[in-house]
């Protein structure tokens, strides 16, 4: 993924996307050989780097010079739903407090992300952890691809945000959306699929925490629609990854960990 932030670079006449693209692969690097109290930083990795790569797709979508495919989505949307829900669902709950309250669980993303893995983390549950950070790495490795390959804009770009009744949470919404994020990453939702990670691994870990987190994800699922951020397609889409990348993360770990447990018993 050099070449391409270099080409960013020079198409944007800026240098800080090869900064941010530098220090992640410090931080990647150095994970690697981390030692004793040094060593949580190898754990944290996927949660650590995965904001800076996102932030690198503004520059690295624009330097490969993909077509951008929201007409193609658009059409998929026809065929599944009788009215495009982006601009339709808001118009029908015109509720307030249904508006802030939507827009309060998709801001609770950033807190789905680190709450449930700092709790396994801090409660030693090392391999319910270092499953949901498996998940995680696949859900970011599929979506950040998929974004260089097949960018989406979304209807916020394209038209603007849903008619939802304002409040101070939309407004607080809208404007992190304004300064954090990357055009062309719509499809499909990285912020639904890996909800569904974190409410699922939750859900593994600890009953109480699962069903809290299940319930943000859910609200956060419909919020990406009817905020007008995402297509619904882009909504459906991330759940079915998730659950995919949540299922792969199990069989892959429980196949990791019973190869560990055979070569254990072999020496």
């Amino acid at each position: 993924m050099t070449w391409p932030m270099w080409l960013g670079a020079r198409a944007t006449g800026a240098m800080s996307p090869l900064v941010l693209h530098l220090a992640t692969l410090g931080l990647c690097v150095a994970s690697l050989v981390a030692r004793g109290r040094f060593a949580a930083a190898r754990d944290w990795i996927v949660l650590g780097a995965g904001p800076v790569m996102y932030v690198e797709l503004r520059w690295i979508i624009p330097a490969l010079g993909s077509v951008h495919h929201d007409a193609a989505v658009m059409a998929w949307e026809a065929r599944l739903f009788p009215s495009n829900p982006s601009a339709t669902l808001a118009l029908a709950l015109r509720a307030p407090w249904l508006s802030e309250l939507l827009h309060l669980a998709y801001a609770s993303y950033y807190l789905l992300m680190y709450v449930p893995p700092l709790v396994m983390y801090a409660r030693g549950a090392r391999a319910d952890f270092a499953a949901t950070m498996l998940a995680l790495t696949l859900v970011y490795g599929t979506c950040f691809v998929t974004y260089a390959l097949f960018p989406v804009d979304g209807p916020r770009y394209l038209v603007g945000p849903a008619a939802a009744p304002d409040g101070p949470v939309r407004a607080f919404v809208l404007a992190l959306l304004e300064r954090g994020s990357s055009r062309g990453t719509a499809f499909p939702s990285s912020h639904v699929a890996a909800s569904v990670v974190a409410a699922l691994c939750a859900l593994r870990f600890n009953r109480w925490l699962g069903a809290v987190v299940a319930l943000l994800a859910a609200l956060l699922t419909v919020a990406t629609v009817y905020g007008g951020f995402h297509y619904a397609v882009d909504g459906l889409v991330g759940v079915m990854l998730g659950l995919l990348a949540w299922s792969a993360s199990i069989v892959l770990w429980t196949t990791l960990e019973s190869r560990a447990a055979q070569m254990a018993t072999a020496d």
